[in-house]
């Protein structure tokens, strides 16, 4: 009942406000933004906005020149988003105006998200406006942007980068004088429509926390820049201020194309939580709570316990990457080793092979090795290790078999016996750089991983 009230008063409130479209008011179209479109990783907390807002372009005091409206946005699917702003023009023209805006994610892939839209989609009751309907569809509002969410500390970064035609288009709102139509007269012509981009970033911060938190918005919408702030009353209302064109601020209250303009606004956020009958218990009294799939919860989830659930995932998304870039670098770090002991095996084999041909106890260990060497690549390590052991026999002071032993340990997992077997091997070979290499890179390995667990 709380609920239907709240929805009722604005329903009452927007009654009372005519409607307009072109001359867009501040946080009218889908999202937080102010005028530019957004996109987002996750679904919106609410499961409908409404509200009214007022903007002027002649400065506070001229109440001509004050738009009014209403508005509101909903998820019609998981990704499909559909808003409505209806909005009256404070000229004496008396211009009234519907739009309807729709938008749709396309994909999300990490941090960012992919959308798609058009807005302005518009019916006028301006006794002027003759445009066919190719006209009309030639103006509209089409773009495509990506959006990115950042999270550090208390606070939450928004970014909206995008591009886009009709009023996202570097020639939105500016005119072409003729005067060859009718001598003595000069007549403005739209000027055809263009494509531009545009930019945005939205900073959630951690005043007012426990009602959702300050937004701070900045944005360029393709033809000027925009400054705004959100100010939370309760986690259902918030109220909206913002600044448009600011680069003409200087010409405030003056007739000029894209003129600055200041405005104010009323959200109402419905939950998308429904609460059942209150119950009784035991003299408590309890209230139940069921979600939109019909599922029985005990608390209420509201904006601010969406936002926080969603920066633990986003820290935690960035920790498993951190993890992730770690292993892969071992990863490498292992196969090069690997890489660097097939060579050192195949080189020193082919060496000790040219040079002992003759001598028989050589021979047999050599064909040990040979074994080994076979054995290994197969990944049988264990009948590999009898093969050196074997060749050992014959000959104690091959330091080919050392190091191969110790890259069999190593396979092993067996870190401590593999640094035993290419020390020997180094003592019997000073010159044997592979191998100190080897271990150079082993120690190396070691001491970052020291210095880390004790950072």
């Amino acid at each position: 009942m709380k609920t239907l009230k709240h929805i009722l008063i604005l329903i009452v409130v927007a009654s009372s406000i005519s409607v307009y479209g072109q001359t867009a008011l501040n946080y009218s179209r889908p999202g937080p933004m102010m005028h530019i479109p957004t996109s987002s990783l996750y679904n919106e907390s609410y499961l409908l906005r409404l509200g009214v807002a007022s903007q002027s372009t002649r400065g506070a005091f001229d109440t001509d020149f004050w738009n009014k409206g209403a508005f509101l946005e909903t998820d019609i699917t998981r990704d499909f988003r559909l808003g409505l702003s209806a909005v009256q023009s404070g000229s004496s023209a008396n211009e009234n105006d519907i739009s309807l805006h729709i938008q749709n994610r396309l994909l999300t892939y990490g941090e960012t998200a992919v959308g798609i839209g058009v807005n302005d989609i518009s019916v006028s009751n301006t006794s002027s406006d003759t445009s066919g309907l190719e006209e009309k569809v030639r103006n509209l509002s089409y773009y495509m942007l990506l959006s990115r969410e950042n999270s550090f500390s208390e606070y939450n970064l928004k970014t909206y980068l995008g591009v886009g035609s009709g009023r996202y288009g570097a020639n939105y709102g500016q005119f072409d004088l003729d005067t060859t139509t009718t001598p003595g007269d000069t007549i403005k012509i739209a000027k055809a429509n263009s494509i531009g981009f545009f930019l945005g970033l939205l900073l959630n911060t951690n005043i007012m926390a426990d009602r959702g938190g300050l937004d701070f918005i900045i944005e360029f919408d393709g033809v000027g820049i925009n400054a705004g702030v959100k100010v939370p009353l309760t986690h259902e209302y918030h109220i909206n201020l913002g600044f448009s064109n600011l680069q003409n601020l200087p010409y405030l209250g003056e007739d000029r194309e894209n003129p600055p303009g200041i405005g104010i606004g009323l959200d109402y956020f419905l939950p998308r939580v429904k609460s059942a009958a209150s119950k009784q218990r035991g003299g408590i009294k309890v209230s139940g709570v069921i979600t939109e799939d019909g599922l029985p919860m005990r608390t209420v989830i509201d904006s601010s316990w969406h936002k926080a659930q969603e920066r633990q995932l986003l820290v935690l998304r960035d920790s498993l990457r951190m993890s992730s870039s770690e292993i892969e670098q071992l990863n490498r770090m292992v196969e090069h080793l690997e890489q660097r002991n097939e060579v050192l095996e195949d080189s020193v084999a082919s060496l000790q092979l040219a040079r002992h041909v003759s001598d028989a106890q050589i021979n047999q260990a050599l064909k040990h090795l040979s074994r080994s060497l076979r054995l290994f690549y197969n990944e049988e390590y264990d009948d590999a290790l009898i093969e050196i052991n074997e060749a050992l026999e014959y000959n104690p002071n091959l330091a080919l078999a050392y190091a191969r032993r110790g890259s069999i340990y190593y396979k092993l997992n067996q870190i401590d016996r593999a640094t035993i077997n290419w020390n020997i091997a180094l003592q019997i070979d000073p010159g044997y750089d592979e191998v100190r290499n080897i271990l150079r890179a082993l120690n190396e390995n070691r001491l970052r991983s020291a210095v880390s667990a004790r950072d």
